[in-house]
């Protein structure tokens, strides 16, 4: 499958999971339902130190995490095109880094948004 196949098929996975109720569960989720896809669907080994270059995606890695100017409760981890949004309450945003546009958004256990 291509890179764009196995995107669509993790934002459905995700979708379809359960709301998770803080930042820690949401960033389990996130890194759980990638690794199961690119681990069923990519032909991809995981290997960290590869990742610029061997094709397969990764979850985001709290060595690039960012505050949020303004908003205290939210978290966003930076990655190659785009950025994770986490709020306190299990929110999930992701975003597309150069035009900020959002392409994937699933509330928190609260039914609240990342910026709720």
């Amino acid at each position: 499958m291509t890179k764009r196949e196995r995107l669509v098929e993790f934002y459905k996975r995700l979708s379809l999971a359960p709301t998770a109720k803080d930042h820690d569960e949401a960033f389990t989720l996130i890194e759980t339902i990638l690794n199961a896809v690119e681990d069923e669907l990519s032909g991809i080994p995981y290997d960290l130190a590869a990742s610029q270059t061997d094709g397969r995606l990764y979850p985001p890695s709290p060595m690039f995490v960012r505050k949020v100017p303004g908003h205290p409760t939210v978290l966003r981890y930076r990655q190659r095109g785009h950025s994770t949004l986490i709020g306190q309450n299990g929110a999930i945003e992701i975003r597309i880094a150069e035009t900020n546009e959002m392409i994937f958004s699933k509330h928190g256990a609260d039914e609240k948004g990342v910026f709720s």
